[in-house]
Formats: C-alpha cells, structure tokens, sequence
C-alpha cells in the first residue's frame, strides 16, 4: 500500500507511558492485623466479600494485582523484596493464598516510540504523540467498521486522530523504533475509558476498564477479523499470516494464551495465570487478568486471545527483570464491550458448506439441498442469474430449502451472516434431475371391483405435471393437476370383464404400468315379498318371491341354498318367481339375482316360517273300581280297606297291563299298601 507517509524525529514527549501509582482507597480489614498461629478457611474467591479482599489488598502499596487462579486460590502479585506485614497476614490468615512477585509497579504499555505496521500512531503536536496497538476488529452499532484499543492510549480523551505505520519499521518488523513512518490515516477516537467512569482511578469492581474505539475514517481501508502474527511484515502486509478470530469470551485460567502488539510481536507459550481480578495500571484500576506473556512499551491496546477466541485488550505490565518473571495485563473483553454501547467485535466465521447433496451432486426436483453454517447464523443464498433469498439455521447450524422445478445445473453461492459479520461466499452447484416416475394410482374402477350401473370416467392419482394414457377398455389422456389428481372419460355400460391400463410420463420418462379389470353390473333387484326379516305363519309359507327391477332383466334365485324352478323377466319393472317347496319351516335364506347381458348384481334377505300348530289330546275321566279288601297289619297292627270299581280292576286308561306294565301295577299296588299300612300305624300310634 503506496500511501504518503510522515517521519516523525525523536525526541518524542511521553504522553501516556507513566510508572504505576500504588496508592490505594480502602484501610486494610482487621483480620489482616496480625497473623494467626494455624492457617483458617480458604479466602473467598467470588461475590462481594471477593471484591472487599481485593479493595483491601491494593492499598498495600507492595501489592500491584489481585486475581484468582484455575485452582481455586487468591494471587497476590507484590513488588519484589517488599516486606508487607498486611500481605504477610493475609497469607497466614488463609490457605488457597499464592503471593508472585515481579521487578517493579506497573506501568502501562503506550509509548512515543513511533513505529509501523499493526501499529498506530496519534499525535499529540507536530512533533510528539503516541504509539500504540490495535487490538481487534469491530463494528460500530450500525454496521460501520471500527477497530479496538486500550483506553489509556487516548490520554484521557485529549489525543483524536489516528495513523496506520508501516510494519517494516515498528520493532515487531525489526526496526529500530528510533522514528514512525505514517502510511495512512486510520480513524478518530470514539469511545475510551481508562479505570473507572470519567477515567477515575475506578474500584474493585467491573466498572474499571481499560478500552478504546477508533471508528474508521479511510474509506480504502478493510477491516479483517483477524489477528498478524508478524511473520510477513517485511512484505508490509501483516493480514498474509494471521490468527482467524472466530468468537469472544472470558479468559480460561490454566489455559494456552497469546498476545500480538507492535513492540514485540506475537509471543505466546504460557497460560492465563489467573483471572477475575483488579490490577493497578499507571495508578488506575483495570479488571481483567493476567499472564506471564512478554510485552514492552508500544504494546498497548494488542489483542490478547486463546485460539480463535479474543478473550481481552493488553493494558500494561513488567518486564523480566531482577530474577523476576514478565507480567502482562489484560483488560476483559465482554467487560470492556459491555461499556461500549453496542460496539462488537468482527469475527470471522465459516463460510456454508453444503451436505446433501455435495457439491455438483444431484437432487431431485422439488427435492431438498441442505447444508451446515455456523450456529446461529443466517444463510444468504444467491442464485445465478436470481434473487437471493435467506435461510435460517437450526440449532445445530443446519440449512435447507427446496430444489427449483427447472431441470439442470443450479449454480448459487452461499454466505453466512451472524450480526455485522458475514464469511466468504461458497460458490456451489447442483443438478437438477427429474424426480423417477411410479406408476399412477387407479381410484376409479379399483382392480375387481363392480361399478353400478355404467362406468362415465376413470380417476386417480399421479405426479403433478405428469401425462396419463389410459389404454383397453377405456382410452383417452390428462394431465395431473398441481393437487396430484387426474381423470379420463368413460363410456361402459353392462359387462362383465372389463380390464385398462393406466401410465404416466414426464421428463423422458414412462413409469410402469397400474392395470384395473372390473365389470359393470345392474343395480341389485328389490325384493318385495316376502318381506326381510319377516316371520310368517305356517299356513301362509310362501311358495313365490316378487319384487321390481330393470325391465328386460332376468331374475333368478336360491332359497337356502336350493335353486328356485325356473327363471324369470322383469316386466314393466316387476317380477315375480316360483319358489317351490324349497321353502321351509324356521329361518330361511333368499337370495335374488337379477342378470344384463351375462352382468349380474345380487338382493338377499331372510324370513322365518313357523311350524304348524298341534291339537292336544283330551285326557280321559277316571272312574271308581269296585272291590273290597282286608287284612291285618303287622307288628301288632290292624288294616282294613274297601273299594269299588269295574270289574274290580285299574282306572280305564286304554291300555292293557302286561309284562312290564303288570309289575308296574304290582309296584304301585304295593305302594298303594305301604302307605295305607303306614298311615294305620300312624293312627294307632295316635
């Protein structure tokens, strides 16, 4: 990029790079006073009694940040050789205390030192200003382009206009820092805000940031979500070796962390050491977190990330020195983007890809193409030579929409879009291909049934736009509707084997063949008489079934299964047909046919005959027998006895008493006897 540039000789005032003040607001609390003789519960690590430990721990003028690590401990990170009776108490006081040293206050990480590349440069006079880092991309709320940086490189607001460097010349690109090249104009700061609101020193709370807006004023300048790492600044163009920023989130304690800024690169290799915590920048609070990253003057505003996640904005620190390790401190970017009224940061995101089918693939009209997109993005689809149109994706990043109807190639290209953010376009292809023809579907007349009457049109079912032949017995063509429904014309009176095949074809193609045999027949004849599920008396036992049907018709029938004699013809719409004797006594079945050029339909009913009623026989008048009789009864018993009768014999029954019948009556006789005996000696027991 051939932009004119500006050099700008040292000396340079220092604007923003000033030692860390190291007073503090809060007295320290009384457990602090003096040390326990054993160790107590772990300090709190979260909530507002946090927040108090904190407050109290950073008016120790030793003690430069407070935060918590992976493992659940409180670090306290201290001047080196300082000797804090407060400090000293608080770790006896505690058991999940770590106390880190390093080898002076820290200072924060802008610099007059002007130099290129992913730098900039705002000056403060002709001959002064500061230099600092960009951190991330970003957008403002209304989609314009924009890029973050630390609140402290604006000087509390006094410092407006920002300049691109070249990369060749700032330290990260191996110059000397001795000057600053100006290649371009970059921005004016927006937003910014170093510490508390109003730039105050702030308080151990989340209101204590350190971060910055540039809103872009060069309209030749494309923002990248991404982030160099300094490989390729001899070519001056940081953006041809970079780290994708891909979302954002709070830093991960115990997790890989890297940093890029124009003093010395892209370092990485070390963990986020703790998080969640207060540090003391230049005399301000900063919320955020630490690590032992390397970084120097110049630094300031970088982008500080884990993987493709930008977790924060580089805020100041210390060198190694004195034995003692570098400290680096990160300003929390969904912090610090919760102070910005609707700014967030560019993201790169992935561009669709499409499943099924694959690229250059076939689907069937109508069919559907679907694909995967980033969670929670939109699917701008484009179709060559048509409209765009937008898809949304599901809960796990997938995208559908229907085949078009046109047979062949559909070239389109798909972007996904989240916010402000949209990827790349793919340029993908299908082919279209006709969907394979099934055979049509016969509604009417269905494979052996019997259509009444006459047939007047075969219907049925079939692929919309698709044409139907019927060939056979009936023939003609249609086309299926948008519904799916066709139906051809028809002339068939009485018959008994009808058969017609039906295809459809579309697109070059002839399905297979739905086939239909069926007969006409007449309307079932009506049975007048006898009447259905009738009961008729024996002497009134039908001997002939009368009834209308279709003159010209012939009538026949079976009683209970038995062919009547004889067939016979309506008449002016009436029949009437012998029965015979098949008729009989109790339930009888009638079934009626009724016949049209060898086409029949059948009428059924039921009756029952009663059987005949039977005269009872007049029982007879008994008379008395003669006779006499007498004896004496045992066991000291008298008996006597007398009758008459005829002949002195039985009661006259008509029957004549042999064999069988003689003991009969000997039987009954001696009875007869017992219960005159008993009855005797019921009475002289009286």
């Amino acid at each position: 990029m051939q932009q004119h540039r500006n050099r700008l000789g040292r000396p340079l005032a220092i604007v923003a790079a000033t030692a860390l003040g190291l007073g503090g607001l809060f007295a320290a609390p009384a457990a602090f006073a003096s040390a326990p003789t054993t160790a107590a519960t772990p300090a709190p690590v979260s909530g507002s009694a946090y927040q108090e430990q904190a407050a109290a721990l950073l008016t120790d003028p030793s003690v430069q940040a407070v935060g918590r690590d992976a493992d659940g401990n409180v670090v306290v990170v201290k001047i080196a050789g300082s000797d804090s009776g407060k400090l000293k108490a608080f770790d006896a006081t505690y058991d999940n205390v770590v106390v880190k040293s390093i080898g002076g206050p820290l200072t924060d990480y802008a610099t007059t030192d002007v130099v290129g590349g992913a730098g900039y440069f705002s000056p403060a006079s002709a001959t002064s200003g500061a230099a600092c880092s960009i951190g991330f991309s970003a957008w403002s709320p209304k989609g314009e382009p924009a890029v973050l940086s630390a609140g402290h490189c604006t000087n509390d607001g006094k410092l407006t206009d920002t300049y691109l460097t070249l990369p060749s010349t700032d330290p990260a690109g191996g110059g000397s820092g001795e000057s600053v090249d100006v290649v371009g104009e970059l921005g004016t700061f927006g937003f910014s805000q170093y510490g508390g609101p109003g730039n105050s020193k702030g308080a151990e709370n989340k209101d204590s940031v350190d971060i910055s807006v540039i809103d872009l004023t060069n309209d030749a300048l494309t923002t990248l979500p991404e982030v160099t790492d300094w490989t390729t600044a001899s070519s001056e163009d940081l953006s041809k070796s970079t780290v994708k920023v891909t979302s954002v989130g709070s830093a991960v304690a115990g997790e890989p962390v890297a940093k890029s800024g124009r003093t010395t690169g892209y370092t990485d290799g070390v963990n986020v050491d703790m998080v969640d915590g207060w540090a003391l920048i230049g005399g301000r609070l900063v919320y955020g977190f630490s690590s032992s990253l390397v970084a120097a003057e110049g630094d300031s505003g970088g982008a500080v990330f884990q993987g493709g996640k930008a977790v924060g904005i580089l805020s100041g620190g210390r060198p190694a020195e004195g034995g003692e390790p570098a400290f680096l401190w990160a300003s929390d970017l969904p912090n610090d983007l919760a102070h910005l009224d609707g700014y967030t940061v560019k993201l790169s995101i992935t561009a669709p890809t499409l499943v099924n089918p694959a690229d250059g693939g076939s689907v069937e009209r109508g069919g559907t193409i679907s694909g995967t997109a980033p969670v929670s993005s939109t699917v701008i689809v484009t179709p060559k030579g048509g409209d765009a149109f937008e898809v949304p994706t599901d809960a796990n990043g997938g995208w559908s929409f229907p085949a078009p109807v046109d047979l062949g190639t559909y070239d389109f290209t798909a972007q996904a879009k989240v916010g402000f953010n949209t990827s790349s376009k793919a340029s993908l292809s299908v082919k279209v291909v006709a969907v394979p023809l099934t055979a049509p579907v016969i509604t009417n007349p269905a494979d052996g049934s019997k259509v009444v009457t006459a047939l007047t049109e075969v219907t049925g079912t079939g692929t919309p736009g698709a044409k139907i032949t019927v060939k056979g017995d009936v023939q003609g063509t249609d086309t299926v509707d948008a519904a799916g429904n066709w139906s051809v014309p028809a002339d068939l009176s009485y018959g008994t084997t009808f058969s017609i095949e039906v295809t459809q074809s579309a697109d070059g193609q002839t399905s297979p063949v739905a086939s239909s045999v069926f007969s006409v027949v007449p309307t079932p004849a009506v049975i007048t008489s006898p009447v259905n599920g009738s009961t008729i008396a024996n002497a009134d036992k039908p001997t002939a079934a009368t009834g209308t049907g279709i003159t010209g018709a012939t009538i026949s029938a079976t009683i209970n299964g038995v062919p009547a004699a004889g067939t016979t013809r309506v008449v002016d719409g009436k029949w009437s047909l012998v029965l015979g004797d098949a008729v009989q006594v109790g339930a009888n079945d009638l079934v009626v046919r009724q016949t049209i050029d060898q086409a029949a339909s059948i009428a059924e009913i039921t009756f029952t005959v009663e059987a005949a009623a039977v005269t009872p026989t007049p029982t007879p008048t008994p008379t008395n027998g003669g006779g006499s009789g007498g004896g004496n009864g045992g066991n000291g018993g008298n008996g006597s006895g007398s009758g008459s009768g005829n002949d002195g014999g039985l009661a006259n029954t008509g029957l004549d008493v042999t064999g069988f019948g003689a003991l009969a009556a000997i039987m009954l006789a001696l009875g007869s006897a017992f219960v005159v005996t008993r009855r005797r000696k019921m009475g002289n027991n009286a």
